[in-house]
């Protein structure tokens, strides 16, 4: 039975480069950093990497004085970046992890426009964190997962059930595979919530919007009205309750401004009484 090659002089250097790049200046005193390609040290929580359906690259261990100060994962999957997050999310979720509230949290929206996904969660027994980006990379997505080992200290969290004050109502909303999304953005709180996007395409709007409102109907949004033609394409919409967001109406908006490229808007706004 044969065991892993042995390191070469060039790889070794690489390696040593590799852990200066990735060290930086700590007032609390000098920290060293280690790379573990398809690896990862005895005191990472299994639950944080034992996942067969995601490709798992490695992880970058930090240390001072012999003490854990953090470990990052990374983590490959073909698809979505959002769906990716989500996926990592859940399977957490499910053994007891808890979202951390965050107030502005953006992620819904037009997808696929090179903004990373981002999300915190806590084992609050364990009383240890981890972060997660998500971001979109050619054909698939990367996942980085940042460990935090448990603290001596109460996690001064939000960790309620119900969503925070400016937390998104917008669903992820996936263009289709052949269209490529330029840029996005998305943002809000308060009274409303908004993300936009350029796709570069040939699709007629009457199209698109038909494909993301399929999205839309799944995520429980109900269609009230709408047209189309060859060059604009609308829709309206009653969106589900978001605890403790009054009731809200939705619309949106694709529009071929110009050959090959089409405006895409998405909008969620507290419906006016009148």
């Amino acid at each position: 039975m044969s065991g892993p090659a042995p390191e070469t002089e060039r790889e070794r250097q690489l390696r040593a480069f590799a852990n200066r790049l990735l060290s930086w200046p700590d007032p609390e005193g000098p920290a060293t950093v280690e790379l573990m390609p398809l690896g990862y040290p005895v005191e990472l929580p299994t639950e944080l990497v034992d996942y067969s359906d995601l490709r798992f690259l490695g992880s970058v261990v930090r240390r001072r004085a012999g003490e854990l100060l953090s470990i990052q994962l990374l983590f490959e999957m073909a698809g979505d970046a959002n769906d990716l997050l989500e996926r990592y999310e859940r399977s957490l979720l499910d053994l007891g992890w808890q979202n951390v509230n965050q107030p502005g949290l953006h992620r819904g929206g037009f997808s696929g426009g090179g903004m990373p996904k981002t999300s915190v969660l806590v084992n609050a027994k364990k009383k240890i964190r981890v972060y997660l980006q998500s971001s979109d990379a050619g054909d698939g997505s990367l996942l980085h997962v940042r460990y935090h080992p448990p603290t001596k200290n109460e996690l001064p969290d939000d960790l309620s059930p119900e969503a925070p004050p400016g937390r998104s109502p917008l669903p992820s909303l996936k263009p289709p595979p052949s269209v490529r999304i330029k840029s996005s953005s998305s943002g809000g709180g308060g009274s409303g919530w908004s993300s936009d996007a350029i796709a570069e395409t040939e699709v007629a709007p009457m199209e698109l919007e038909a494909y993301f409102a399929k999205q839309l109907d799944g995520a429980g949004w109900g269609r009230v009205a709408g047209s189309a033609d060859e060059f604009f394409a609308w829709s309206s919409w009653l969106v589900p309750d978001v605890p403790p967001a009054p009731e809200l109406r939705g619309v949106l908006i694709v529009l071929a401004d110009s050959p090959g490229r089409r405006s895409l808007s998405l909008r969620a706004e507290i419906a006016v009484k009148r």
